[in-house]
């Protein structure tokens, strides 16, 4: 496509081209949610469709989930996957026959059942390394396996995200994960998605500040503000 990949402009591509495989970030996922297709969205219903970089917000993944799935540019292939006939709401998915998966600590132990952990992956369609990036591919591929870079916790054969091992804050002399913050607010039924990010005080602390978008017709103010903080 010419120009700027802007949502809108994504859409009108596949519409007219009837691309059948797509690979996007959320952006045109949100905004495809709430519009009107040609034949009841008919070029993306037949269409395989991959989004990666951010997290889907509940209401487009209800309206997408009969397409979902966990996988990465390395493994060129989803290695968690969803069922049609069983969705978990939180869930990335169960393993995909074909893949290994491991849980492990920082230290590379695995980890108790329950137990958060970095995911590794083992599969045959793994890249061999990053193009002259050996200090990466030192990090990342770790013999037949691959560091996802991702924390999961495993429960009935199903992994749920719980965030990316260097996406960490320290606030009060503790490590937080935004992730966690974030999915507390995302719980609250005024709030239609929000992001967590370090916000450094006068005197150089560091702690957190909320970005909430609210749902149509929430009340704004600081009474909403103040329910908010309670539920973190």
């Amino acid at each position: 496509m010419v120009g700027q990949p802007l949502a809108e402009a994504v859409l009108d591509t596949v519409e007219t081209f009837k691309t059948n495989r797509n690979f996007w970030v959320a952006d045109p996922l949100h905004c495809s949610s709430s519009r009107k297709f040609s034949q009841d969205k008919g070029s993306l219903v037949a269409a395989a469709i991959v989004s990666a970089a951010e997290i889907l917000s509940e209401d487009v993944y209800n309206a997408w989930k009969h397409l979902t799935g966990h996988g990465s540019t390395e493994l060129s292939h989803i290695y968690l996957s969803n069922q049609l006939d069983d969705h978990r709401i939180g869930a990335a998915g169960a393993r995909v026959p074909g893949y290994e998966i491991r849980l492990v600590t920082p230290d590379g132990e695995p980890v108790e059942p329950g137990e958060e952990g970095a995911m590794l992956i083992r599969g045959h369609s793994s890249a061999p390394c990053y193009w002259n990036r050996a200090e990466k591919t030192s990090e990342t591929m770790r013999g037949d396996w691959m560091a996802t870079g991702d924390r999961f916790v495993e429960r009935d054969g199903y992994y749920y995200f719980l965030g990316r091992t260097d996406d960490l804050i320290k606030v009060s002399g503790q490590w937080v994960w935004p992730m966690e913050v974030e999915r507390c607010l995302n719980e609250h039924p005024d709030v239609h998605e929000c992001a967590i990010l370090a916000h450094e005080l006068e005197d150089r602390r560091i702690t957190l500040r909320a970005v909430v978008k609210l749902r149509d017709g929430a009340v704004h103010g600081d009474v909403q503000t103040r329910i908010l903080c309670a539920t973190t």
